[in-house]
């Protein structure tokens, strides 16, 4: 092995230094004398080559890494949007939902965003925000090198990075361009990503657009829409202790919001107030009073305008089936038919038509009682609780707390610490349901129908008292068209959206009992029978092979009155007078003629049957062909959007055709769809189906269904009179309808301004039943009065409406029955008796359009017994 002579290798030429003539420096003589050693002139040299070497080493890799900055500076620069994008960008924001007056109804996507210009956030939110997270903001560049050094050794030492100091601009440039992975490029990314949005945005701008982007739980984006979701505010409803609570939660917002940890959220509350009162931002007083104030909160939805989520729903599917999954974020705003007054009154009249109906038939009883929660959770917080049960539009839970029967009153605890009191006189109807048709005795005191802990709701009713109330089991809706162009009026598809979000107006086909007999008598004045032919109304006895039975088709109650017109067989809805007739016109015409409603009856239902309402169909078909007798004979195609407008211009507008009763009628009265010759119709008009001489005698007698009228035996009052009743109104038409064992009721009828359907029933094989107080359910007791409260709400201050009588229809005689004619036609009677009518509609004893022919809808019939009939 090669031995180094360390005396014979000249490392370092020694240096001498005389340290007699410098005493000061004597001390270092001994050092420098070692120094000239040469095993020590040896470990200078290879120090030296190791600084030298380290030396080159960082310069070259400070070169490398200035290279590499540069690249990936400039990669990233390419990954930037302009300067025009970044001011202009658009948010991914929901889709909204309109009423016809601009009212918010409805707000659906997979995150809730409101955009707010940053002069209309709060100074105390902005200044919270800065407080928590990034208090030099409007001083430092884009990073805080402070953070970043902390960040880079933390990397460093665990080869990603796993803390950061994020500045503001830092969390846009990571929220608009970047995603959330840890690592050290992104990083890098981020910061040069930070430095280029400082170039090209003002401070104010990035703080907006961080305001308004940063995720703050709950599917919530930006500061309007947590605080839409946590305290159901505007941003300048919040107080300072909401705000702070809403800038505490950035760091992490599922597991610091208020609803899922309040807490940990009071306890970033608190941070949050003493960084601003730190700060100088708040004084003490505000400091101590926000930290004070209550930290949990409630789960809010869009704060919407008007209520009118079936309509809203309806919307959406319109909007997704044209759009795609993109209608959710890309902001679009979707205009309906509907007024939201209207929908409104609406949605009341099925309410209180359906309460109703559950007083008559009893009370079920509290599902639920607080005490025995109470036992399997220790920690039970009937706040908590109420809060999970407060779902429903009109009526609101509470726990009774107490009874007290010498004074008749039931005590309650409601949201959010109300007191609910409710006095006998308002629970006095619930007696005890048993079925459907029956119910137990009437509750004699208030401690009869609850106890303490129990789960109870209550409405207010129209004298503003709390009423004891029920969920429902039964449902029901309504919906109403402008008969003149198809618009979507008002559209309640059940009971409550948070009980059942299945549409009944559009997706429920129902049997249409009696309801379908207008179409019928369209059928026979199509076919040339007048309206004051003569029928009896006498028992019907026939033979049915195929069931080898005897069919008798009975009355509603069973009750038969002889020879009647058929404006008071339609009237009275007297089912033996509708067999009798479909027998005279023959089932494949009346099938042929109500396909020009657009109502298609299956070949299975093609019977006589058909008469007395086993065709299903919709709510929405049933008021769209009622819509035709409203309307002058047209038929109008239903719609509920009007427009969709995104990024300010419209981009889908609907046009409809609409229907002009007094425009010259162009269809032949028959039960084949003819022309006149000759004939031309504008593009904007909807299809004529029937004549207008046949849609108004139809409507008119529909009147004499609410106002009664003259029959050969004198007065009688219509099955739909309640409608008077409870509007006052005088221009009404329409006609109740109740199916088989009272399955189905309805009622649909109509003015010179709307038209509209009402349905109650079961979603499941359930009769509607009977009551002590009422006696059997039906169109008259339990579908008319939804229609009838809404027409008297949406009407009210409205001139009469009457329908515009054709031009040419005349009257005519038959057995002292003077009634509106159709030119060609014949009235008969089940006797042989015919009188021939002459080509103008005119028979021997007419009287065309004078004041002393006024309509048989005109007569007094106050002074009459009403049918219990349906």
């Amino acid at each position: 092995m090669l031995k180094l002579n360390y005396t014979t290798i000249p490392l370092i030429k020694p240096v001498k230094f005389d340290f007699s003539k410098t005493a000061h420096l004597q001390p270092f003589s001994l050092i420098f004398d070692k120094m000239s050693h040469p095993f020590f002139e040896l470990r200078l040299f290879v120090l030296f080559k190791y600084v030298k070497f380290a030396f080159w080493t960082v310069l070259f890799g400070i070169g490398v890494s200035g290279v590499a900055g540069a690249a990936l500076y400039y990669q990233t620069l390419g990954d930037l949007p302009d300067v025009e994008q970044l001011k202009e960008v658009t948010f991914e924001t929901p889709m909204k939902i309109y009423s016809a007056d601009n009212k918010l109804i409805g707000e659906f996507g997979e995150s809730k965003r409101i955009p707010v210009a940053l002069d209309k956030i709060p100074l105390k939110m902005r200044q919270a925000f800065l407080a928590i997270e990034d208090t030099r903001f409007y001083d430092h560049s884009g990073i805080d090198p402070i953070g970043i050094v902390r960040a880079a050794i933390v990397a460093a030492t665990s080869a990603s990075a796993k803390q950061g100091a994020s500045t503001i601009t830092q969390q846009v440039a990571r929220n608009f361009f970047l995603t959330r992975e840890k690592t050290l490029k992104r990083k890098i990314k981020e910061v040069f990503i930070s430095l280029r949005i400082e170039q090209v945005l003002t401070k104010d701008e990035i703080f907006e657009l961080y305001l308004n982007k940063i995720a703050l739980g709950h599917r919530s984006y930006g500061v309007a829409a947590a605080a839409q979701t946590y305290y159901g505010k505007n941003l300048d409803e919040l107080t300072l202790g909401q705000m702070a609570t809403i800038a505490g939660l950035p760091k992490a917002p599922s597991s610091l919001n208020p609803i899922s940890n309040p807490e940990r959220s009071k306890d970033r509350r608190h941070l949050v107030l003493d960084r601003m009162y730190s700060l100088g931002y708040i004084t003490k007083d505000e400091y101590e009073k926000a930290d004070a104030e209550p930290y949990k909160a409630e789960f809010h939805a869009s704060k919407l305008e008007a209520y009118a989520p079936y309509v809203a729903e309806k919307a959406r599917q319109l909007a997704l089936d044209r759009f795609g999954p993109s209608a959710y974020t890309e902001g679009i705003e979707i205009y309906t038919t509907v007024l939201a007054k209207d929908q409104e009154a609406a949605h009341e009249a099925v309410f209180r038509a359906v309460n109703d109906y559950d007083k008559r038939h009893g009370y079920r009883g509290s599902k639920e009682n607080i005490n025995a929660l109470k036992e399997k959770d220790s920690k039970f917080d009937v706040d908590k609780y109420l809060y999970s049960k407060d779902i429903y539009h009109y009526i609101f839970p509470a726990v009774v707390t107490s009874l007290d029967d010498k004074s008749g009153l039931l005590q309650a605890y409601g949201r959010k610490g109300q007191d609910v009191t409710i006095s006998y006189q308002n629970l006095k109807w619930a007696a005890p349901f048993i079925n459907d048709k029956r119910q137990g005795p009437t509750p004699k005191k208030v401690s009869d129908v609850a106890k303490v802990g129990d789960l109870i709701f209550y409405s207010i009713n129209d004298k503003n008292e709390a009423e004891l109330a029920q969920v429902p089991e039964v449902e029901a809706s309504i919906v109403a068209l402008n008969q003149y162009n198809g618009a979507i009026v008002a559209m309640v598809g059940g009971y409550d959206f948070a009980k059942s979000k299945f549409d009944r107006t559009t997706q429920s086909t129902r049997q249409t009992g009696s309801n379908f007999k207008p179409f019928l008598y369209s059928a026979a004045v199509a076919k040339g029978i007048n309206i004051n032919s003569i029928f009896q109304d006498e028992p019907i006895r026939t033979w049915d092979p195929g069931s080898r039975t005897w069919w008798e088709p009975k009355n509603s109650p069973n009750r038969y009155d002889g020879p009647m017109s058929l404006r008071e067989g339609l009237a009275r809805s007297k089912n033996v007078v509708s067999i009798r007739l479909i027998r005279q016109i023959g089932v494949h015409n009346v099938v042929e003629h109500v396909e020009k409603f657009g109502l298609n009856v299956p070949r299975s239902q093609q019977v006589e049957a058909m008469a007395l309402g086993s065709v299903e169909v919709t709510p929405l078909d049933l008021v769209t062909g009622y819509a035709t007798f409203a309307n002058g004979g047209y038929k109008i195609e239903p719609y509920l959007v009007s427009k969709i407008v995104k990024n300010g211009g419209i981009v889908y507008q609907y046009n409809p055709k609409t229907a002009d009763p007094t425009a010259p009628d162009i269809v032949k009265n028959g039960i084949a769809l003819e022309y006149e010759d000759g004939t031309t119709v504008p593009d904007n008009m909807a299809t004529q189906v029937l004549s207008h001489k046949n849609a108004y005698i139809v409507a008119d007698m529909m009147k004499s269904v609410i106002y009664g009228g003259e029959g050969l035996s004198g007065p009688y009052w219509g099955t739909g009179s309640r409608a008077s009743a409870t509007t006052g109104r005088t221009d009404l038409h329409g006609k109740t309808g109740t199916t088989n064992n009272v399955h189905d009721a309805w009622f649909s009828g109509f003015n010179g301004n709307v038209v509209a359907t009402s349905w109650m029933g079961f979603d499941t094989d359930r009769d509607l039943g009977w009551s002590r107080t009422q006696g059997p359910e039906g169109g008259a007791y339990s579908a008319l009065p939804i229609w009838a409260r809404f027409i008297k709400i949406t009407e009210e201050g409205k001139p009469a409406a009457p329908l515009p009588i054709p031009e040419g229809l005349g009257k005519c005689t038959n057995a002292g029955i003077t009634d509106w004619c159709i030119s060609g036609g014949t009235s008969i009677s089940e006797t042989g008796d015919e009188e021939p009518v002459g080509e103008n509609g005119e028979g021997t004893t007419t009287d065309n359009n004078t004041e002393d022919s006024s309509s048989q809808t005109e007569v007094d019939t106050s002074n009459i017994s009403s049918d219990n009939i349906f």
